[in-house]
């Protein structure tokens, strides 16, 4: 007989996957950064960059119709 699945087994596999895909997206990111040239930015550009990146992580997006008219 196998053993019945409950709603907790269900959560804690998911966000096991969850948590993988996390290191996952953290190490592509940092694979990107690697390689991405070098470039000055001021303090607001910087400020700006790391707002768009937790906006990403939020999951907050725009499509591309709304970047071509901004």
């Amino acid at each position: 007989m196998s053993t019945p699945v409950t709603l907790e087994m269900i959560f804690q596999e998911v966000k096991k996957v969850n948590d993988r895909l996390i290191l996952i997206e953290n190490a592509v990111e940092e694979v990107i950064i690697k390689n991405l040239p070098e470039a000055t930015v001021s303090k607001k550009e910087a400020k700006e960059i790391e707002e768009a990146i937790q906006e990403m992580k939020r999951g907050k997006r725009v499509t591309l119709e709304e970047l071509k008219g901004a």
